[in-house]
């Protein structure tokens, strides 16, 4: 188990918690488009689980971002309203301090979502998505590039 996906550190026993068996793990960083960029993790060649951030548009809800992805449908909102997950899925809001000039008037959110139909644990998918989010706030993926870099 790494201990990075795709440049972010998290805990191997989380993620590992959320992956069927197998020999081989694969990491692939995939950017659909200008404002996300997901990370895919593959056991044995077949997708078994992604990692993904995604800037949306200020003053949105964790609920409502939930919707734009699978199996978030009547997730747990989390007490704090920052986390909306299922056994299958979740997504997370970073805290406010984590904006950057190239988003301007947005928010970034996480997203984990596993592929692996046999995979129903909101109980991992919560700890993994917690988690998921602390390291996205702490990495520069929340910073402004140091200058002249």
């Amino acid at each position: 188990m790494p201990t990075s996906l795709c440049g972010i550190p998290v805990d191997p026993a989380l993620v590992k918690d959320v992956l069927p068996g197998g020999d081989s793990l694969t990491t692939a960083t995939v950017k659909p488009n200008g404002g996300t960029v997901r990370c895919n993790l593959s056991v044995d060649s077949k997708e078994a689980l992604s990692l993904a951030q995604a800037w949306w548009t200020q003053g949105q809800t964790t609920a409502t971002v939930s919707q734009g992805y699978s199996h978030t449908d009547d997730g747990t909102l989390s007490e704090d309203e920052r986390f909306v997950y299922t056994g299958r899925a979740g997504v997370g809001r970073t805290v406010s301090s984590c904006e950057v000039s190239e988003h301007p008037e947005q928010d970034l959110y996480t997203v984990v979502e596993t592929r692996d139909t046999a995979i129903d644990d909101p109980e991992a998918i919560e700890k993994l998505l917690v988690a998921y989010t602390k390291a996205v706030e702490a990495s520069a993926a929340c910073r402004e590039p140091a200058a002249g870099s």
